[in-house]
Parts: C-alpha cells; structure tokens; sequence
C-alpha cells in the first residue's frame, strides 16, 4: 500500500521533471537579461575631433622680390572631442609658421603662416602646408599658399664669374632693365667685402642701365659676394648682383 509520503515525494519528482522540461524548450528564446536598446540600435558613437578650414588655399595678389607677406589660416573642430594639432610643416625654408595645438569642439585656432618672398622674384610662389592632427579620418591636413612674385627689374646675366690668369683683363657688363609696372632709379652702389676686388661703373640709358664690372685684384686667388644696387623704391630698397673669381 501507497503511503502518504511516497504520493508527495512521485508528485513532486514530476514537478521537477516538468520544471525542467519547459525551462530548457525556451531559454533560448528568451535572454535572462535584455540587451541595452542604445547599443543594439548602434545609436551610441565616440566621440571624434573633425579637422576643417574655412579657406585652405591662399592666394596673394602681385607682390615684389622681398616682400615679408603674413597670412592666418583658421582651422575649425568640427567634431565633439578635442582636436590636437602635433605638427605643422612648411615645403620651404623661406616660410615659417606658429599655431594653436589645441581646440575645443565647436571652436577656432589659428595657423599663421609667414613667407619671406626674397630670391622668387619672376617666379609664381607655391608652398604646400601639412598639418598632423589626431583626427582619425584626416590626420593629414593640407593648405596651399600660391601667388605671383615680381622682379624691380629683369637682370642680364644675373651674376658675374671671372676665370683665368690674375694678370688678364677680367670685365663683365650687366644691363638692369626695369620692371614697367614699377618706377625707381638706382641711387648709389655698395660693393660690401668686394670692394678692394672689383671696380663698378653705373652707366645710365634711356631705359636701362648698364653696369660694368672690372676685377682690380692682382694676386692669384678666389673671391665670392654680391653687390647692392641702391634703389629709391619705397618696399624694395636694393638689387642684388653676385660675383665670384678664381684667378690663377
């Protein structure tokens, strides 16, 4: 005969079995916790610096052979974290820059840049600026700067050289013909370490000068500068001429 314990204990064995049965059919319908709504959407993304410029190439107008030119580049954080800028690199010696390494989200900072156009006289300027910053998908930046650069005058030949026996005749003549957009007249001569090296005579012409170049030194040996034609122009005050020598 069944006693009352053993009908509990089969009841309750069946309700285990039973438990069992349906916890296993569904858990793996059903996770034990639900997944954050914002990462399974991918609604959620980190934040990034976004590297911009309001105007990445600067274009000078006319300028002449020496002008000193400064110009700002302003450089914008489009994004929502810091924007850091490492490094700033300039194609040319004659160019420098300073510039602001940190920027807030929304905010600008400056690049400025400085050229020194002395020696690109009759030549287009271009210089192409590389900024390193931490933005992720430009961390390469680049900025152009680009213009025409003129001449005071046009210089046949540009330099004088002499060679040959200390004891020959050694001249040179140069013609200086003037830029027509630019009015000035030489003033004066400086002749600098060569002066006890080289007699120059300033003849002027109708639309020109004409400077000859006499080499006065009588002991074998090598010389090397440049001259400076003084001129009255307000922003390009000398032209330059180099000479050289190496007599025997």
């Amino acid at each position: 005969m069944i006693t009352h314990f053993q009908i509990n204990r089969i009841f309750f064995t069946v309700f285990c079995l039973v438990f069992v049965f349906q916890h296993n059919a569904f858990s793996d319908d059903i996770p034990l916790f639900q997944q954050d709504p914002f990462i399974q959407t991918d609604e959620f993304t980190p934040a990034l610096p976004v590297i911009g410029c309001d105007s990445p190439v600067f274009q000078f107008n006319h300028v002449i052979d020496g002008t000193v030119i400064n110009h700002i580049f302003y450089m914008k954080n489009e994004g929502d974290h810091f924007l850091k800028i490492d490094k700033v690199k300039t194609g040319c010696g004659c160019s420098t820059v300073d510039f602001d390494t940190n920027i807030a989200p929304g905010k600008t900072g400056k690049i400025e840049l400085k050229i020194d156009t002395d020696g690109y006289g009759g030549t287009i300027y271009e210089d192409e600026i590389i900024v390193e910053s931490n933005d992720p998908n430009t961390p390469i930046f680049k900025l152009k700067a680009i213009g025409p650069v003129d001449s005071l005058a046009e210089i046949k030949p540009k330099g004088v050289s002499f060679k040959g026996n200390v004891n020959s005749t050694h001249k040179a003549t140069v013609l200086i013909i003037p830029n027509a957009d630019y009015r000035f007249n030489i003033t004066g001569i400086d002749q600098g370490k060569l002066k006890d090296k080289i007699k120059c005579i300033l003849d002027k012409q109708q639309n020109s000068w004409q400077l000859t170049v006499l080499n006065v030194k009588t002991t074998p040996g090598r010389y090397w500068g440049k001259i400076k034609l003084l001129t009255d122009h307000s922003q390009k005050k000398s032209i330059d001429l180099w000479v050289s020598a190496a007599l025997k």
